[in-house]
């Protein structure tokens, strides 16, 4: 079991892009722009999203990536909640981030940050 804590939020910069967006100053194709991989790893690892996509209404995806450096290879990766436990047990704290990714217009933006530590 593990614990997420300091957590950075960028909902605030999100609704500012979105803002932007609907106002014409930002180009659809600046925002939706998820490159291969990001949309594999929301469709194989990512789970459905509690809103929809806020260009195109489809179901969104969010997506789990860690980071680290006691982590090698694995740094940069997609998990889910299950590995992120094994490997915060294994590693110890880990950087992860939840990106929301729509794999209908290939919107994606970073909701927030947070450290996953094991629960002592």
């Amino acid at each position: 079991m593990f614990d997420y804590s300091h957590e950075i939020s960028h909902e605030w910069q999100r609704r500012t892009t979105l803002k932007r967006f609907r106002a014409g100053l930002v180009r659809r194709e600046a925002i939706c722009d998820a490159d291969f991989l990001l949309c594999a790893a929301a469709r194989y690892h990512g789970t459905d999203a509690a809103r929809p996509c806020p260009v195109c209404e489809e179901t969104m995806r969010n997506v789990l990536w860690i980071y680290g450096e006691d982590l090698g290879r694995r740094s940069g990766t997609a998990r889910s909640e299950a590995e992120i436990d094994d490997i915060v047990h294994e590693v110890g704290p880990v950087s992860v981030h939840t990106v929301e990714v729509c794999l209908n217009c290939r919107w994606n933006y970073l909701l927030k940050e947070v450290t996953a530590a094991p629960v002592v």
